[in-house]
């Protein structure tokens, strides 16, 4: 088995034991990345035009969360060291990209 096929197996088995679409999982990671990269551009924009930050900072919170919102609002039996996983990182997460947000607003 090369490790394609282990991937692919590993989110199929995820996804039956957890009753979630392993493929609507990963879809989201795929097309939330750059969304995500968008709208820290768009946090950064609006406060070097001196304009309120708060909805590209509730876009980039919903967009970075979307597989985990997924996860949660779709997933069954889902067990509590995953849960506290998820809230691990995206706390940490979070913590970097402010981090890198300060930054991008401090070089430019």
């Amino acid at each position: 088995m090369n490790w394609w096929d282990a991937i692919v197996s590993y989110y199929k088995m995820i996804g039956e034991r957890y009753s979630v679409d392993p493929v609507i999982f990963v879809g989201i990671h795929v097309v939330a990345t750059p969304l995500f990269a968008a709208a820290v551009w768009w946090i950064v924009f609006a406060k070097r035009k001196k304009r309120s930050i708060t909805i590209p900072v509730v876009a980039a919170i919903l967009i970075f969360n979307a597989a985990n919102i997924y996860l949660i609002a779709a997933g069954q039996n889902i067990p509590g060291w995953i849960y506290a996983f998820v809230v691990t990182t995206t706390l940490a997460s979070g913590y970097f990209t402010i981090q890198k947000i300060k930054k991008k607003l401090a070089a430019g």
